[in-house]
């Protein structure tokens, strides 16, 4: 019998989008896989930056695969993700006597950069995958920029293999280095038979979520969902649908979230007649169903290198429109403008409203449904799943 490849995942803390994927790596046969985590983030309570409202989720985070939370140098696991976390286990955890292969996510805090030391250190194959893009960097300033240059080159080099998550962050990481041998396409992970057991099994609770969101049968719903902060732009949503409701006053937005600007978008959408609502918190065991109620999905961020929300929603069978800011469109990328969604020139109301508008066609809605689903497809968990099977196949090659 082939020995197991032992496989150590160093993570900042569990995910509702990476918790299935962990599942479905530990269900691969002669693979032997432990998440080392950082923080118990998000199991006792809310993330904060959705504000008061929010809850811890609601989902299976750590179930069906092997994980250890970490201490840090107090004695204690974080309560949150931070820069400076130091777990010293990772001395003893990070060992040719346990890992074949050593996966994490990027440098930003101080376990991370040990982790990478460890592993050159011991000669242990590094995996890794960040979600970053030329267009997150412009919020940078130039003595930043000029100091990565410098610096990402050396730093990326230090993994042997980067899976990448789409057509930006693939040409990030050549931008600072990365050879292309070195990079296999993966994406970021959404547990897509969850999203669509959920729609399937729910079709009254579905029926009962879209006629609390709609004034009648012709109502078009337009969805927001995520962190109500500065860098998800969410006035340029509010904005764009009161124009788009004044030509057609079908159109409806929908806000789903919360966070520090919660107060000030009450505050406006008040100014309005009901074609924007804040409908506040949703928790991930329902996000499905929500999703699905939707006719389109928005997402306006001026900052946010590959939002998930994008891909969750195609999964529940809506169709998007993105902000050109975000990285995660492309020829072969989640968001093929005028294939399945639009894509418009972030802090362009105007162009957004023409987006919108653009949308109430219910042919243009159908047909970029029915591509999101098969653009989807080949970007769901199982994608990531084989990347990470062609990186572990590569480092057997050359052991």
């Amino acid at each position: 019998m082939t020995n197991p490849f032992h496989l150590c995942i160093v993570f900042t803390h569990p995910t509702q989008h990476h918790g299935p994927l962990w599942r479905k790596l530990s269900e691969q046969p002669n693979l032997d896989l432990k998440v080392l985590y950082l923080s118990d983030e998000n199991q006792g309570s809310g993330d904060v930056f959705l504000g008061e409202a929010a809850q811890a989720w609601d989902v299976d985070l750590l179930g069906g695969y092997n994980y250890e939370y970490l201490k840090d140098l107090s004695g204690s696991v974080p309560t949150q993700r931070k820069k400076t976390v130091l777990s010293p286990a990772l001395i003893r955890q990070i060992s040719p006597k346990y890992c074949d292969a050593v996966f994490m996510q990027s440098f930003v805090n101080y376990s991370y950069r040990l982790t990478a030391f460890l592993c050159k250190m011991r000669g242990i194959p590094l995996i890794m995958q960040n979600d970053a893009s030329i267009m997150s960097d412009a919020r940078y300033s130039r003595m930043r920029l000029i100091t990565m240059s410098f610096l990402y080159p050396w730093m990326n080099n230090l993994a042997d293999y980067w899976l990448s998550c789409g057509d930006h962050n693939e040409v990030h990481l050549r931008h600072y280095g990365v050879n292309d041998t070195k990079i296999i396409r993966g994406c970021h992970p959404i547990d897509g038979d969850r999203f669509q057991q959920t729609i399937s099994n729910q079709p009254e609770e579905l029926q009962r979520i879209r006629k609390e969101l709609i004034w009648d049968e012709s109502t078009i719903l337009y969805g927001f969902m995520g962190k109500y902060i500065e860098r998800k732009n969410p006035f340029e949503f509010i904005e764009a649908i009161s124009q788009a409701h004044q030509h057609d006053p079908r159109i409806r937005g929908i806000l789903f979230g919360g966070g520090d600007l919660e107060s000030a978008i009450n505050q406006r959408i008040a100014e309005l007649n009901g074609e924007v609502i804040n409908y506040g918190f949703v928790n991930q065991s329902k996000i499905p169903l929500y999703f699905a109620a939707l006719d389109v999905f928005i997402t306006t961020s001026w900052i946010d290198p590959h939002p998930l929300v994008i891909s969750e929603a195609m999964a529940s069978g809506t169709p998007p429109i993105l902000s050109d800011r975000c990285g995660n469109w492309g020829y072969s990328d989640t968001v093929r403008h005028r294939y399945n969604g639009l894509v418009y020139p972030c802090g362009n109301v105007n162009a957004l409203t023409e987006a919108i508008l653009g949308m109430t066609e219910p042919g243009t809605r159908q047909q970029y449904r029915e591509r999101s689903y098969e653009v989807f497809g080949e970007q769901n968990l199982y994608c990531e799943v084989n990347a990470f099977l062609e990186a572990i196949d590569r480092i057997k090659a050359n052991t």
